[in-house]
């Protein structure tokens, strides 16, 4: 089956709809072929290379569409599936996709519109709870259940708790226009850790330069560009994350977590994995203080807390997306 995922980063939005279509791109062309839609600006500017960059570096090709002419140039792109993974879009998009390619699916986290596609993905913890206004034949894929962990983390071994917290990481996602990086390590830089920081992609130029200048003046901020995830993941006690993804792959590495909203579509992420044990929820980024994260570090260097925490997160499915794969593939069978 040949199958175009349709999704978008750079400076401004972000790296999230990339990073996690690669992880069901790259399941499902283990027997399909997939490639990628994206969106250019005209005059062509550096606004969605990051995302672009990506995708072509793991090895997807990638058909360019106008970001102020989507519609017309999706009816020119000939795939059996469609993936939709964008916050830009609205009911009319779904309407007009529909007629255009045999399988159309959207990967949601915020379910705002009527969807007239054939499968709704929505990976998030406490999905399955969400009212869907759908066809009665749409397929919803919702919950752990469908978690879409990068082949890595999908085969992380258990880890040894430590006693004590020596090793925190940062990390905010590929882009952070907010600078909230900077802030949480100017909040904490003076505190008894080794702090691994993660820069990532899309970050502000100025941004990068300030935490280059902290690491001169501290010893214990260390910074990573190119992240290897999952070694740090992997070396740290606890963690300051935004609340996308990098949350499931935390709770795949065990890695008890302190949970910032920086994003619409985190705030429920958030709450929810806080309500289930996963998470200690710090709030909205710009309501942060410094009270507010000693606080919260301070508790969650409590040993009974972190052991309670890991616990919690072991019921992530690791292999949601071999599962989505599967369902992806049931929905071709019918097709045919």
């Amino acid at each position: 089956m040949k199958i175009a995922i349709r999704a978008d980063g750079g400076s401004q939005i972000g790296m999230g709809h990339i990073m996690r279509t690669l992880v069901l791109a790259k399941e499902l062309a283990k027997t399909n072929d997939v490639f990628y839609i994206c969106k250019v600006d005209v005059p062509l500017s550096s606004k969605y290379k990051s995302g672009m960059d990506k995708v072509k570096a793991e090895g997807f090709n990638v058909v360019t569409i106008n970001e102020n002419n989507i519609i017309n140039d999706l009816k020119n792109i000939v795939a059996d599936c469609l993936i939709t993974d964008s916050y830009d879009v609205d009911e009319e998009y779904f309407n007009l996709i529909k007629d255009m390619y045999k399988i159309t699916g959207y990967i949601d986290d915020m379910n705002l519109h009527y969807f007239n596609v054939d499968f709704i993905i929505n990976q998030n913890i406490g999905a399955e709870e969400y009212f869907y206004k759908i066809n009665k034949d749409t397929k919803l894929f919702l919950g752990t259940k469908y978690t879409m962990l990068r082949e890595e983390f999908r085969k992380n071994p258990n880890k040894n708790i430590k006693k004590e917290v020596q090793n925190v990481m940062i990390t905010v996602g590929g882009a952070d226009p907010n600078g909230i990086t900077n802030i949480i390590c100017d909040y904490v830089k003076d505190l008894e850790f080794k702090f691994h920081v993660i820069i990532g992609p899309s970050f502000k130029e100025e941004n990068i330069k300030k935490l280059i200048y902290l690491k001169k003046l501290k010893d214990n901020i260390n910074l990573y560009f190119n992240a290897n995830m999952i070694e740090i993941m992997n070396k740290c006690d606890i963690a300051i994350s935004a609340c996308g993804s990098t949350l499931y792959e935390l709770s795949a590495c065990q890695v008890p977590t302190l949970g910032l909203i920086i994003a619409d579509n985190q705030e429920k992420i958030a709450y929810k994995m806080d309500e289930r044990g996963l998470i200690y929820n710090l709030g909205w980024y710009d309501e942060l203080t410094k009270d507010i994260i000693i606080d919260n570090i301070k508790k969650i260097y409590k040993l009974n807390n972190r052991q309670a925490m890991i616990k919690k997160q072991k019921n992530i499915d690791q292999n949601g997306v071999g599962n989505l794969a599967i369902e992806i593939k049931k929905m071709k069978n019918k097709d045919e």
